[in-house]
């Protein structure tokens, strides 16, 4: 099946959210006076791109990023091109040969992706064609052979945000439509080689070495040939599948109830002024159904708020890391038990709800629940729900469900816009840290931020800069002087990371240490440096960026009395940390 459209009448961001939202797969072709630009859906995940411009390719992304050189680019080139017809696609070629790594191909495309869709929020005029579910990269194209919708799920979404964000960052700065194309293509410097940064520790700018980044691929993505025969775009037909395929017990009157409803909701955003782009507040849904996935977006779509879903505990986590990471305050959202995709249990959403609430304190939570069930409505306001939100459920009144359903639809977005902030955002001096914190520019600014915090707490702090089977000491306070003094310079001994023991359990886990110890590595390596405290209570704070453990702030009271620690602030800011430290990363890059 194939629709077409006008972007006068539809625009492009409404089409991408659209196709997100029923998860759907095809070829989306944008045609302007520039030229064609594509993108292709799998189940709604962004898998591949294609700029009009034909000059921006992958491969020259991925050798301006650092990633691989030009020399590797024209030998794999060269090799494709003997092959003839039986020619593999780059990417596999070099992943294959241990190249490249997976991480670095995604980000390529990513960075291939916003720019294709910068470029298409920029065109006012211009035609649309969608090929739905038509997904046909030929193996020539593939960025990854086999697995490919398996392997690059792009939120679709998040990647829309962050093209929303560049184009409006770009339009403010003066530029009109016709210079984004430019500016897109040649704004971002080249980073810096990163085998003249092998050396980096925490204490110099972090290098793509000792990070794990590899390389990626060069591809050509033809454009799709003019779609004939196409139907116009009718979003009420995509709706229609939706709840048919959702709800196929339900009678038809009832099903084209609840399609009704959703298509005078795609009709209000078609009529709306699409100048400001970027939603009012956001939202991370948990363990949706898709039958609340696709109502709760199409209904908190028309009212400004963005609907990001996440099906596991650690995609909501990285959810949550990306929306902090764009300066957003998302509210996170639990689905109710008993409507969720997975089957979540009701003892597995509270866990992950209670986890929310001390990791993430900061953030409202918003748990929706079956009126029948109210003693589980009564335990999640007493296990880190901010709120309550009931929602029917077919089982308990199937003759009024979809009634009920759209009622729910209908006061969601209201509700969650009354929600107010929890208090502790309203702390100035809160607000101030974190926003000092996310401003820093380099590894060293965003280390030494996290060792002056922790010296708040303790009389002797230090930071261990992570290698590969050693840590290193780097700066302190109160170690070689009093803290008062400030902080000493790099102390420069090693401590050996064993294939088992307490420092080798904190950098594998990723989390906070705060308890008394009797380790022999510390004990040995570490006391036998900087001698023991009084108490044998420590703290070992890991900095966590790029997916791994970076560093540690080790910290003790020395010989002073034990204070009471705040240890749940300090999470807090070591995971801000590391998402200044992943966001510097990606700026260098």
């Amino acid at each position: 099946m194939s629709f077409a459209g006008n972007l006068e009448d539809l625009a492009i961001v409404d089409v991408i959210q659209l196709l997100h939202s029923t998860r759907k797969s095809g070829t989306l072709c944008v045609t302007s006076g520039k030229g064609h630009s594509q993108i292709v859906f799998c189940k709604g995940f962004i898998v591949s791109a294609n700029h009009y411009d034909g000059s921006i390719r992958i491969g020259r992304i991925l050798v301006e990023m650092g990633s691989i050189s030009k020399e590797t680019l024209d030998e794999a080139l060269k090799e494709q091109k003997a092959a003839g017809n039986q020619r593999r696609a780059l990417i596999g070629m070099l992943i294959e040969k241990q190249v490249i790594a997976k991480d670095a191909a995604y980000k390529g495309l990513e960075c291939l992706i916003e720019l294709t869709i910068v470029e298409m929020v920029s065109w006012q005029r211009g035609t649309f064609t969608l090929d739905v579910d038509v997904v046909d990269i030929n193996d020539e194209y593939r960025y990854i052979p086999e697995k490919l919708h398996q392997e690059l799920n792009f939120d679709t979404q998040m990647v829309l945000l962050d093209a929303l964000r560049i184009y409006d960052e770009k339009r403010a700065a003066g530029f009109s439509s016709d210079d984004l194309s430019t500016m897109t293509s040649n704004s971002n410097p080249t980073p810096q080689n990163h085998e003249t940064m092998k050396d980096s520790t925490l204490t110099e700018d972090l290098s793509a070495d000792m990070l794990g980044l590899g390389a990626i691929d060069q591809i050509d993505i033809p454009v799709p040939e003019v779609f004939t025969s196409l139907e116009a775009f009718d979003p009420s037909e995509i709706h229609r599948q939706k709840v048919r395929a959702m709800l196929p017990e339900f009678p038809s009157p009832q099903r084209k109830e609840l399609v009704n409803y959703l298509t005078e909701k795609t009709n209000i955003i078609e009529n709306q002024d699409h100048t400001d782009q970027q939603p009012g507040q956001t939202i991370i849904l948990y363990g949706a159904d898709e039958l609340d996935m696709h109502g709760l977006i199409s209904a908190c779509k028309y009212v400004g708020i963005m609907v990001f879903t996440a099906s596991s505990a650690a995609e909501l986590e990285h959810k949550i890391g990306q929306s902090l990471d764009r300066e957003l305050s998302p509210i996170l959202v639990f689905d109710c038990p008993v409507a969720t995709q997975e089957g979540f249990t009701k003892d597995e959403i509270t866990g992950l709800r209670q986890k929310m609430a001390s990791v993430f304190p900061q953030l409202l939570r918003v748990q929706i629940a079956a009126p029948i069930d109210y003693l589980y409505s009564l335990q999640a306001l007493t296990t880190g729900a901010s709120a309550i939100i009931p929602r029917s459920i077919a089982e308990n009144r199937r003759d009024t469900f979809i009634t009920d359903f759209i009622q729910f639809l209908e006061s969601f977005p209201g509700f969650i816009k009354n929600l107010k902030q929890s208090p502790s955002l309203d702390n100035k001096d809160q607000i101030s840290l974190l926003n000092e914190l996310r401003n820093l520019q380099s590894a060293s600014e965003i280390s030494f931020f996290l060792l002056q915090q922790t010296s708040h707490f303790f009389e002797r702090s230090l930071t261990l800069v992570v290698r590969k089977d050693e840590l290193i000491a780097e700066k302190s306070f109160g170690v070689n002087s009093d803290k008062k003094e400030g902080t000493s310079a790099p102390l420069r001994f090693k401590v050996p990371i064993g294939a088992e023991g307490l420092l080798t359990r904190v950098i594998d886990d990723g989390a906070l240490f705060y308890d008394a110890v009797d380790d022999p590595t510390i004990r040995e390596a570490i006391f036998g440096e900087i001698s023991a405290p009084n108490k044998s209570k420590i703290l070992l704070l890991p900095l966590v960026a790029a997916g791994r453990t970076l560093g540690l702030i080790y910290a003790d009271f020395g010989q002073s009395p034990e204070k009471k620690i705040d240890t749940e602030h300090l999470s807090s800011l070591a995971w801000i940390a590391g998402l200044a430290l992943d966001k510097t990363i990606k700026n260098r890059r």
